[in-house]
């Protein structure tokens, strides 16, 4: 059977990625990013519905199967001065617990920061979650547990309206970077830091050498959302042969978070808006890990 989703903060579309291979179909997507719909657009062919979601009327929204949401992570953590519910951004997922305790999708993935479990925000999700008859768990998942030596911890609460019993997260032998980014490097951008700058900011850098790459023990750190302007704990940077320090691009950050290599994001996109854009994705083995688990319930 085909089930049918709905993906919320789409971004880029790190659940699209997944879903088709676990018989699911995205029939609408929402995200208020002019830059991620563009995006999304030109690799599903699917427009997302560009609108703020403070108010959206429940009857506008399709019947899914499933509905997937992966908020803005700003009101929950330190850099963004963990205003909870209090913060402008928490409104939108705010209205849509309201909508989804309404319509009772079947099933409901939520995705944010570690940090979300002890907020408010979460208090109140799982109130009412409970309170609408479902049955919630959650999961903490990691690049590392598929393979990929890097650090992007995240957490994910499952709700169903029927019990679920998520399998055991794999915990797989890690690959080399080498064998994931190989070739994957544009040569439409720019990648090198100027080399003033990296004098200035190299002790407070991540930094790993090329030659490192094809040790599966070298460990890349979080690809954030400021990769590009933020020098400190942003992103891990790459020492070259030569010496210099570059980014890793935006084609190889789409490999290490698992999307396919036929995913790219449209050619005149800036490097700051790029990104903006994969920091604020999600691992798509992940995604995949926990659709099979939810369509393993559904075909029972």
């Amino acid at each position: 059977m085909r089930l049918r989703a709905l993906e919320f903060f789409s971004g880029i579309g790190a659940f699209a990625q997944a879903a088709p291979a676990h018989n699911i179909e995205v029939v609408a997507a929402y995200d208020q990013s002019e830059w991620a719909n563009l995006a999304y657009e030109k690799n599903y062919g699917l427009k997302p519905v560009s609108r703020n979601l403070d108010n959206i009327s429940l009857q506008s929204l399709p019947e899914a199967d499933i509905w997937w949401l992966s908020p803005p992570c700003t009101p929950y953590t330190r850099r963004g001065l963990q205003r909870d519910l209090d913060d402008e951004r928490a409104r939108s997922f705010l209205h849509l617990i309201t909508c989804m305790v309404e319509r009772k999708p079947p099933q409901i993935i939520i995705e944010n920061v570690e940090a979300f479990l002890h907020s408010k925000m979460h208090g109140l999700l799982n109130q009412a979650l409970l309170t609408a008859g479902y049955y919630c768990s959650i999961c903490h998942l990691n690049p590392k547990m598929f393979g990929v030596p890097m650090l992007r911890p995240r957490l994910f609460i499952i709700a169903t309206l029927e019990p679920h019993i998520l399998s055991t997260p794999p915990v797989a032998p890690h690959q080399s970077l080498a064998s994931i980014i190989s070739g994957k490097a544009e040569s439409i951008y720019d990648l090198f830091l100027n080399d003033e700058v990296a004098d200035k900011y190299e002790k407070v850098l991540n930094v790993v050498d090329s030659d490192a790459l094809s040790n599966p023990d070298t460990t890349l750190i979080c690809f954030t959302s400021g990769y590009y302007q933020c020098r400190k704990a942003s992103g891990t940077l790459l020492r070259t042969q030569g010496g210099r320090l570059r980014y890793f691009s935006p084609t190889e950050i789409l490999a290490l978070l698992g999307f396919d290599a036929s995913y790219s994001l449209p050619d005149h996109f800036s490097l700051p808006i790029c990104y903006r854009l994969l920091g604020n994705s999600v691992d798509v083995r992940a995604i995949s890990y926990l659709l099979k688990s939810l369509v393993e319930v559904s075909d029972k």
